[in-house]
């Protein structure tokens, strides 16, 4: 099943989820790194686009020059099949032998002279054609051959873009799960222990120093850090989590925002450029194409 486009529907619920003290940073870290994935099937719809109708543009140009010069070709057909026929009038009147009146004989002569100059426009003509035909279909094989090959360069660098992206998010969310991980610790650690310089500095009965073992002289830090660690500790890493995510989630997503902008005005672009429906394009070539 092929990955759905991103939509900014999806950007603008994803921001509000930022606000919502209930959402998880390792959910909103999938739910960002599987954004960009499927921000990869909006960029290839862009490039299956620009493709698609680039090669349509190509195709309608090519055809249209063919048309016109089979036209032009059409009509020296015709010049050559009226010439072909003064031809034979000509040769008709020779079959007789050489007129002996001088002024008809002028006007055969003439009407060959003439014949034979408009032979040479009609080949000349032709060579002509012939020629501009060859550039345009050289041309055209050269524009097919450059827009193949842009289609397949643009793809290296296509997929090494979002697994940059991916790796980024990897190593972002690495990085903050380390800190969260320190963070925290000095979290579950520090209360009890303020907690238990507390009652020591108001000499609480219960803050014994008449025993030698460290536990028992310290056991209103083990207490506070065995509740902590049973009913608190989870929300103390939660909220050090989104307070360290918060910011790099929120800078990403205006990133991708960015980017989803840069690609809808790209496909206006081309919409522009070319003439043709982006919708159009999709519902043609959509089951083809995997959109």
């Amino acid at each position: 099943m092929p990955t759905p486009s991103l939509s900014e529907t999806d950007l603008e619920i994803y921001r509000n989820d930022l606000s919502n003290p209930e959402k998880s940073t390792d959910e909103l870290f999938n739910r960002l790194n599987g954004f960009y994935q499927r921000f990869a099937t909006n960029e290839q719809l862009l490039a299956d686009f620009e493709y698609i109708s680039a090669l349509n543009s190509l195709e309608s140009s090519y055809t249209f020059k063919k048309e016109h010069f089979n036209k032009e070709i059409a009509e020296l057909k015709k010049q050559f099949k009226q010439l072909d026929n003064r031809i034979v009038a000509a040769e008709q009147k020779l079959r007789h032998g050489i007129p002996e009146d001088l002024l008809v004989m002028d006007k055969i002569i003439a009407e060959q002279e003439s014949i034979i100059e408009d032979q040479e426009k009609l080949n000349s003509a032709e060579t002509h054609i012939v020629e501009q035909v060859r550039k345009i279909d050289i041309e055209h094989g050269k524009a097919l051959q450059k827009l193949e090959e842009q289609q397949k360069n643009r793809g290296i660098p296509f997929k090494g873009k979002f697994s940059a992206f991916n790796e980024k998010i990897r190593n972002a969310e690495k990085g903050i799960t380390l800190k969260v991980r320190g963070f925290s610790l000095l979290a579950i650690i520090g209360i009890p222990l303020i907690i238990d310089l507390f009652f020591g500095l108001i000499g609480s009965p219960n803050f014994s120093k008449s025993s030698n073992n460290i536990i028992f002289n310290h056991y209103f830090f083990l207490i506070s850090l065995i509740l902590i660690e049973l009913f608190l500790a989870d929300k103390i890493r939660n909220r050090i989590s989104r307070m360290l995510s918060i910011t790099y989630l929120k800078d990403s997503l205006n990133t991708l925002d960015n980017l989803l902008t840069e690609n809808k005005r790209q496909l206006a672009k081309v919409e522009s450029e070319h003439h043709i429906s982006l919708s159009e394009f999709v519902k043609k070539s959509g089951d083809a194409l995997g959109y």
